[in-house]
C-alpha cells in the first residue's frame, strides 16, 4: 500500500523570499519580516498546505533542516497552526 502525503498547491518558488527571511538571508527594514513577506503568500492556504509548502521550499533551497521548527513557528505568526505532531513529509 502506497501512503500518500499532502502536496503544496502553489508554486514553491513563490515562497522563496519567505524562506530566505526565515534563513536570515534577507533583512527587511520595516516591520516584522515574517508578517510582511510570508503572510501574503501563506494567507490563502490551509494550515496543512502552508506547512507542507514551507517544508518543500526549505528542502528545495537545501537549507539546514534544523530551521524547520522555526519555519513552522512562523506559520503561527501568519495565523496558521500546523496540525499537532506535524512533521515534514519525506521527499518523493
Amino acid at each position: 500500500m502506497i501512503q500518500s502525503y499532502p502536496t503544496c498547491p502553489i508554486n514553491t518558488l513563490k515562497l522563496g523570499a519567505c524562506v530566505d527571511v526565515l534563513g536570515g538571508l534577507i533583512h527587511i527594514g520595516l516591520g516584522d519580516p515574517i508578517e510582511n513577506v510570508c503572510h501574503p503568500i501563506l494567507g490563502g492556504l490551509l494550515e496543512l498546505e502552508a506547512a507542507v509548502c514551507l517544508c518543500t521550499t526549505l528542502r528545495l533551497k537545501l537549507f539546514n533542516l534544523n530551521i524547520i521548527p522555526f519555519a513552522l513557528q512562523a506559520l503561527i505568526t501568519c495565523g496558521k497552526t500546523p496540525p499537532p505532531g506535524f512533521i515534514c513529509p519525506p521527499l518523493t
